[in-house]
């Protein structure tokens, strides 16, 4: 009885030390909490109460359509993204109520911001101007669109909410410093470097990011079946790539040198965007057909000069997304086959002619030996030595 109530004593004594130490654990995080450690790390204001639930890890649900959705925000993140500034009913304007109701509208990028203000103009900011541009392109849609259009890209689909200057953890103190010499607010100072640090760097996607976001919808096989045939029922031309924009593009050089690395070969926006005013140009990508698209007809020669500068009328000719179907290209699909069909013939040959040869040499009594170098050098059991 002694050693049981030994033991139960001891088992005692630890568990107390445990919560004992969870408690002052707690008690720590929460002074320091109080004392402002966190705060450059917690430092989104959510005066809305959104965060009462959003900022619950993984909440979300799945739609009626089976597809997942989160809902859930981390404010560490979310205050160092380029829509930090932007309160939660700026974009969500249609809540009114908290808890509020399902939600059936959704964001619209074209939406007024209520709280920010576009210092250049005075009025309330909107990204309705490359709104408006975007819905005038080949990619145009609503937010809420049916039928065909729903296939196409919307914003989010090529825009997140990324990170300012995510290899900073803060602000360079040197140059805030300075700035705060005649501004005196450190945080308007911290976020107008952001702002303008982000937007003066070089932030295009790289060769490879561009060609595997434009992968995404055209080389959905699936997806590009269903509007070829939606073409046809409806009597209406599409692209003549359109059916084989990204794998010609692969099997091309611009395509091959792209998977390589090679940083400065075109991609997909290269020629499908104007070069002159690139971040509204590629918000606007017309179809070949159309007189101000880039890959016209009327455009393709200012279009590679952009990269081969002594192009000409004949250049333009050599087909930037070759493929080897017959209904393209009878004449490379034909010299294709028959390439492959001799190069098959042959290389059945030389095989068939090595085991010949090794049939016969073992017939023979003749050994194989790796002895300088790979050669026959037994003596024939029939008196026909073939030495080497």
């Amino acid at each position: 009885m002694n050693i049981f109530h030994g033991r139960i004593m001891k088992y005692t004594k630890t568990t107390s030390c445990l919560l004992t130490t969870t408690r002052y654990l707690l008690l720590g995080m929460g002074l320091l909490l109080a004392s402002g450690a966190f705060n450059n790390a917690f430092s989104f204001e959510d005066d809305e109460g959104c965060l009462m639930c959003h900022k619950y890890p993984m909440m979300g649900r799945i739609t009626d359509d089976g597809v997942k959705r989160l809902y859930y925000v981390m404010p560490n993140v979310y205050q160092r993204t380029v829509h930090r500034n932007v309160p939660c009913g700026d974009c969500h304007s249609y809540i009114k109520e908290l808890p509020h109701k399902p939600v059936k509208e959704g964001v619209t990028c074209n939406s007024e911001c209520h709280s920010i203000k576009n210092p250049a103009t005075g009025k309330q900011f909107s990204h309705k101007v490359i709104y408006d541009a975007y819905k005038q392109s080949i990619h145009g849609r609503s937010k809420a669109a049916e039928g065909p259009d729903a296939d196409k890209p919307y914003c989010i689909t090529c825009h997140s909410n990324p990170l300012y200057n995510p290899a900073e953890a803060a602000p360079p103190k040197h140059i805030v410093d300075r700035c705060v010499v005649c501004h005196e607010d450190r945080k308007f100072a911290e976020r107008w470097y952001n702002h303008t640090s982000r937007r003066i760097r070089e932030v295009r996607r790289t060769s490879e990011e561009i060609v595997h976001l434009c992968s995404s919808c055209h080389g959905n096989k699936e997806l590009v079946e269903k509007h070829v045939d939606l073409a046809k029922a409806e009597n209406r031309d599409l692209g003549k790539k359109f059916s084989v924009a990204v794998t010609s593009y692969k099997e091309s050089f611009h395509g091959k040198l792209t998977q390589y690395g090679f940083k400065k070969t075109a991609n997909c926006l290269n020629c499908h965007a104007q070069e002159k005013n690139y971040f509204r140009s590629v918000h606007e990508i017309r179809p070949s057909r159309d007189p101000l698209s880039p890959v016209h007809k009327d455009n393709k020669l200012e279009t590679c000069q952009q990269c081969h500068v002594h192009a000409d009328e004949n250049f333009v000719n050599i087909d930037p997304h070759p493929t080897s179907h017959r209904g393209d290209n009878p004449f490379r699909y034909y010299a294709e086959t028959i390439y492959n069909f001799v190069s098959e013939i042959v290389i059945a040959g030389l095989v068939g002619i090595s085991l010949f040869e090794t049939f016969g040499r073992k017939r023979d009594g003749a050994a194989w030996r790796l002895k300088f170098g790979s050669t026959w050098r037994r003596k024939s059991k029939h008196g026909r030595d073939r030495v080497v």
